[in-house]
C-alpha cells in the first residue's frame, strides 16, 4: 500500500512540475526570439528529472539550463529561421505548377522539408544530452535522425499531434510542450543508451 501511494504521489509530483516547467517555457518563449533558449532550457530540466539528477527546483534548473544554453541555441535558431525561410521561399517558387521539372523541384523540395523536420526533433535532446560546438549538435541531429528512422518517425508523430491538439484546442498550451518535450527526450534517452551499449560492446 504504501508503495503504491509513494508511486502515486511520485506521479502527481511530476505532473505538477511539468505544468509549472510548461508555464516557465510559455513565458520565456514569448519574446519568440527566446524560443529556442526557452526550449532548449525545458529540455534540460526534462533531461534532468529523467536521468534523476535534479537537485535544485523546476524555476532554478529551468533558469540554469536558460543560461548555459542561451548562446549555442540562439546560434542555432538565426540558421535555422535561415534555413526555414529558404525552404519556404523554395515553396512560395514552385507551387503552383504542373510541368515535370516543378514535379521534380516539389519532390525535392518535400524531402529537404522531411530532413529539416527530423532534424529540428533531434536538436534539444542532443544540445542538452551532449557537450558539443553547434556546428556538431546540427550535424548529429541530422545523423541520428538517419540513423533510426523508426524513431524519427515516431517523434514526427508526437510532436504533429502535439501541434494539431495546440491547433485544435488552445487551451493545451498549459501543459502541451513540457509534456510533448518529456516523452521525445525520454525516447531519445532509450536510443542515447542503446548507442552507448552497442559502443561498449564493439
Amino acid at each position: 500500500m504504501n508503495s503504491l501511494n509513494n508511486r502515486l504521489y511520485s506521479a502527481l509530483d511530476t505532473i505538477v512540475d511539468l505544468f509549472l516547467l510548461n508555464l516557465l517555457w510559455v513565458i520565456a518563449s514569448l519574446p519568440l526570439v527566446t524560443f529556442f533558449p526557452a526550449t532548449a532550457a525545458m529540455s534540460g530540466v526534462v533531461r534532468n528529472r529523467i536521468l534523476q539528477k535534479e537537485t535544485d527546483g523546476i524555476l532554478k534548473s529551468f533558469l540554469k539550463m536558460f543560461k548555459e544554453n542561451f548562446k549555442q541555441s540562439l546560434t542555432i535558431s538565426i540558421f535555422w529561421i535561415l534555413l526555414a525561410v529558404f525552404l519556404f521561399i523554395d515553396y512560395r517558387l514552385i507551387y503552383p505548377g504542373t510541368s515535370v521539372v516543378q514535379l521534380i523541384l516539389s519532390i525535392i523540395l518535400a524531402i529537404g522539408i522531411l530532413l529539416f523536420s527530423s532534424t529540428s526533433i533531434y536538436l534539444f535532446p542532443i544540445m542538452v544530452h551532449f557537450e558539443l560546438s553547434w556546428k556538431h549538435v546540427i550535424r548529429n541531429a541530422f545523423l541520428f535522425s538517419l540513423m533510426n528512422p523508426v524513431l524519427t518517425v515516431l517523434l514526427l508523430i508526437i510532436v504533429g499531434a502535439g501541434i494539431a491538439l495546440l491547433y485544435f484546442y488552445p487551451v493545451t498550451i498549459l501543459f502541451i510542450g513540457s509534456f510533448t518535450a518529456y516523452t521525445i527526450y525520454y525516447l531519445c534517452q532509450m536510443w542515447f543508451n542503446q548507442l552507448l551499449n552497442m559502443k561498449v560492446t564493439d
